[in-house]
């Protein structure tokens, strides 16, 4: 028997582990068995030499795992069975697509949700006259969220899928979708889907529909943290809850920059710009110290010590992040004491920043965390 234990519970993806003998045949009989965090499948092992096991597994915050090692039996075969590894080239392809979807999804959370709060946090309590203009520019905002959002999950699946070797077995994206992977991206797409489906209903200017949105928003950043590391945070309430906080202020920080400047020119209410301006500023302000005091206590809780912010590929992002983000708030920083005679390139340099952070935290929600 092959018994592989992790450092938390794993879903194996089709047959989850192979064992090929030194002669190139496969002798695991039948598909792994998940107990806990331990793999396990019996084997017939009655041939001298060097066997090869691989491994697929999707760990419980969904991330895509896969390797390989050798044993042998009696002696060492001069040459191992010939296996295929896709690792490389496949594996990357993966990642780069797994980023490219959750980059997109984050991004689609703050256009589709952060222009809905915009509208329920600055417009609302200004009492701003419905502008024909205004209302174009902020529902075309949520209609292309709630595109993006339907959008990110083919990539976030095909991704996970060409990870764990989807090249070498069509069986495995079938697998990937049946496992806490494929439950994540449907509650998504059904989250996203809703949102079309009330575009109308919003578009009437229904204040109920608008509440019952914006609570769809919440729902989906409580799921975002099933598929992110924060499902290892313990207690597990208080993760999904820290990773829900972090992501709905992000997205109502980046969200309320980008309706700024999209209603900033369709706006025919001159006089208002000065209270828009102002109570952006506020929102956005309250926004990022949210942001970075729940983002603190995620990377705290992911980190073994200090020293993997430097020796670590996952702690050199953060750290990448952080740095972004200085510059980020140094440009809104800027923006806020110009309030409306700001520049509109404040308000842009601000944005690019935070699309540059939205990347780098698709990047880290894919990597594995030290802890």
């Amino acid at each position: 028997m092959v018994r592989l234990t992790f450092n938390e519970p794993v879903q194996p993806i089709g047959p989850g582990i192979r064992v090929v003998a030194p002669g190139g045949r496969r002798v695991e009989r039948g598909p792994a068995r998940a107990s806990g965090r331990s793999v396990s499948v019996a084997m017939d092992a009655t041939e001298p030499g060097t066997y090869v096991v691989t491994w697929r597994v999707v760990s419980g915050d969904a991330q895509p795992e896969r390797g390989r090692f050798a044993f042998s039996v009696s002696r060492p075969t001069a040459s191992l069975a010939a296996v295929a590894d896709e690792r490389g080239t496949a594996a990357g392809s993966g990642f780069v697509l797994a980023v490219l979807g959750r980059a997109l999804h984050f991004l689609g959370y703050a256009l589709g949700f952060g222009s809905l709060a915009f509208r329920w946090l600055v417009v609302r309590p200004l009492g701003v006259p419905q502008v024909a203009a205004l209302d174009r520019a902020l529902w075309r905002l949520t209609r292309s969220g709630a595109a993006a959002l339907v959008l990110a999950e083919p990539l976030v699946g095909l991704g996970h899928a060409l990870r764990l070797g989807v090249t070498g077995d069509a069986g495995v994206l079938a697998d990937v979708l049946e496992s806490r992977v494929g439950l994540v991206i449907g509650q998504r797409l059904g989250i996203a889907l809703a949102l079309w489906a009330m575009l109308t209903a919003l578009e009437t200017g229904s204040s109920l529909a608008l509440k019952l949105a914006l609570v769809l928003g919440i729902a989906l950043a409580v799921i975002d943290g099933q598929a992110v590391h924060a499902v290892s945070v313990r207690p597990l309430a208080a993760g999904l809850v820290t990773n829900a906080v972090h992501v709905a202020a992000m997205g109502t920080w980046m969200g309320a920059v980008i309706a700024l400047l999209a209603v900033w020119r369709a706006m025919d209410v001159a006089t208002a710009r000065a209270a828009i301006a102002a109570q952006t500023g506020r929102i956005a302000t309250v926004a990022l110290l949210v942001a970075i005091a729940s983002g603190a206590l995620l990377s705290f809780q992911h980190l073994t010590g200090t020293g993997d912010l430097a020796r670590t590929f996952y702690g050199r992002v953060i750290v990448a992040k952080v740095a972004t983000l200085v510059v980020v708030v140094a440009l809104a920083l800027a923006a806020r004491r110009k309030r409306v005679a700001a520049p509109e390139r404040w308000w842009q340099g601000e944005l690019a920043g935070l699309v540059a952070v939205l990347l780098l935290a698709a990047v880290l929600v894919s990597l594995a965390p030290p802890a």
